[in-house]
């Protein structure tokens, strides 16, 4: 009986403990649980907190990032209107062309009159083209305008002619200044001008056979035609090949579109890979058009020269071109005496490139 007693008991205690193994289990699993689940919110907001701290620091960053590049950017648009001061497609279209006859009036074979109607036309196209700081985009300081502080480039478009030019040189050798002459078609009677350019020190370049806009920006054949044709003519009147051009009309002129879409853009390339170099400028004189008289030519040069960047000074040495010619010595003698200096184009001088609008 004892015995059996004792098993009694000892399977109650069993039981018991038992019980208490499963009520323990199950209060540890219960404990377990709300603590994982307290862990889990916690990380939670935690997370919640780094991400809302992370996407505020974005927005900030990203606030900051896009004011910058928008601030960036109107100071590109700015500059860019700053730099190039580009005339409208009405200005250029109503311009009308240069024709052979007027190269003819250069050389000094019709009357005044009709030389200065004409070329007046073609001011109507570059009046407005310059007159402010040039940029070039090249960080290289030897092809960047920006680094010829102070230095003035008086270049001359649309000669020889026969009354204009031996004038400007005679000036320029008084003065012992070094420029730039951009020719058109001459004569046989006005090669010894050409000759003299050379002989004297300056640089003569190529502006074109024709000055006629819908003959040479016709197709990229015509116009490259136009070019290599007055090439080998400078070449035979004074033995050097020149590899400097200026586009009738600048590089950023518009006219061209109404005859070739797109032309500008193909020829700025197609002349750098031929080694050429062409020179726009960032200084209008008016002397082929709005200047009134020589003193307006002088005040049209003189405002926007700068010592924080270099000077491509575009005038004219057509026939007939009193203001301009007028006004020359009163332009050296102002630059001089501000400390400005002169020089000629040569291997080294930087392009003066404008905006290419077609």
């Amino acid at each position: 009986m004892k015995k059996r007693k004792f098993l009694i008991d000892l399977n109650f205690i069993t039981v018991f403990l038992i019980i208490i193994i499963i009520i323990s289990t199950a209060i540890i699993a219960i404990v377990g649980y709300n603590l994982n689940k307290t862990i889990a919110v916690t990380s939670s907001n935690i997370a919640s907190i780094n991400e809302i701290e992370d996407k505020s620091t974005g927005r900030v960053e990203g606030n900051i990032e896009e004011n910058t590049q928008n601030t960036f950017s109107q100071s590109q648009r700015i500059n860019s209107t700053n730099n190039v001061n580009i005339p409208s497609q009405n200005q250029q279209e109503n311009a009308g062309n240069i024709s052979n006859q007027t190269q003819q009036e250069n050389a000094g074979n019709i009357s005044n009159q009709t030389q200065q109607g004409n070329i007046k036309n073609e001011n109507q196209i570059v009046q407005n083209t310059g007159n402010t700081d040039q940029t070039n985009n090249n960080k290289n300081k030897q092809n960047n305008p920006n680094s010829q502080n102070g230095v003035i480039y008086l270049t001359f478009d649309d000669g020889p002619s026969a009354n204009i030019t031996p004038k400007i040189l005679d000036i320029l050798k008084e003065n012992n200044i070094k420029a730039s002459f951009f020719l058109v078609n001459y004569s046989d009677s006005n090669e010894k001008l050409v000759q003299r350019e050379v002989n004297e020190g300056h640089t003569v370049g190529i502006h074109g056979y024709s000055h006629e806009y819908s003959k040479i920006y016709r197709s990229k054949d015509s116009y490259l035609k136009n070019i290599y044709t007055l090439q080998e003519k400078i070449k035979k009147s004074t033995g050097i090949t020149t590899m400097y051009t200026r586009f009738p009309g600048g590089s950023s002129n518009t006219i061209s579109r109404r005859y070739h879409k797109g032309i500008m853009t193909d020829l700025t390339k197609e002349l750098l890979n031929r080694g050429f170099k062409y020179y726009d400028w960032n200084i209008c004189a008016e002397d082929a058009g709005s200047a009134k008289n020589a003193n307006d030519v002088y005040n049209y040069v003189v405002k926007y020269l700068s010592k924080k960047h270099g000077n491509m000074v575009l005038m004219h040495d057509f026939a007939s071109n009193k203001k301009g010619l007028e006004a020359l010595p009163k332009i050296i003698k102002y630059a001089k005496q501000n400390g400005y200096t002169f020089e000629a184009i040569n291997d080294d001088t930087p392009m003066f490139a404008q905006h290419v609008n077609n």
